[in-house]
């Protein structure tokens, strides 16, 4: 029985009997994007897996997994996340577009020259405390670009309404949400 410990992809036994070994080795640092999305319940294709402000298509190969970016940004918003990939934690806080991890890449993984750093839109669920009749004006209260308003029925109930065409996408409105209703999904 042979056991193996994780070890980066450059390391390769000395010993030529081991080459079965070296080969697991490999292979267990080896990402399997398709594999891991299956196995954490992700089989639809749109899912987005890396949210990261001026991505380009091709962002998974381009990236090098240097975390520059990810010690430029003046937000501490910018994680590791599947694999070893930038993306942002809305949890942390929003992204407020400074574009210093687009200068941090050297790689071209983020391109500078894109009109919009993303289709990501906010959108409000089920279970929003205000709709609830529970005062709570918090998402609007941080969005800044005011893509959420609140619109008053009688009773005095205020019902959040989001328009999209003003949604840049930046998350504010997600780290300030007590109940964690609010997603931040592709624009159709």
């Amino acid at each position: 029985m042979i056991f193996i410990k994780f070890m980066p992809r450059s390391r390769v036994y000395a010993d030529k009997s081991d080459k079965r070994a070296n080969s697991l080795a490999q292979a267990m640092t080896t990402i399997n994007a398709a594999r891991r999305a299956f196995l954490r319940g992700r089989v639809r294709e749109d899912v987005i897996d890396h949210h990261m402000p001026w991505a380009v298509a091709e962002f998974v190969s381009a990236c090098r997994r240097c975390d520059e970016c990810i010690k430029v940004c003046e937000e501490s918003v910018l994680v590791r996340g599947d694999g070893g990939y930038p993306t942002v934690d809305f949890d942390r806080g929003a992204c407020t577009f400074c574009g210093a991890c687009v200068q941090a890449c050297q790689y071209d993984a983020l391109d500078p020259e894109t009109v919009q750093p993303w289709r990501l839109k906010a959108s409000i669920g089920d279970g929003c405390l205000s709709a609830q009749g529970i005062t709570c004006r918090s998402c609007g209260d941080a969005c800044e670009s005011r893509a959420i308003r609140f619109r008053l029925e009688v009773g005095g109930r205020a019902i959040p309404s989001l328009d999209t065409s003003l949604c840049n996408g930046c998350g504010s409105c997600i780290a300030t949400c007590p109940t964690h209703v609010i997603q931040i999904q592709e624009a159709a």
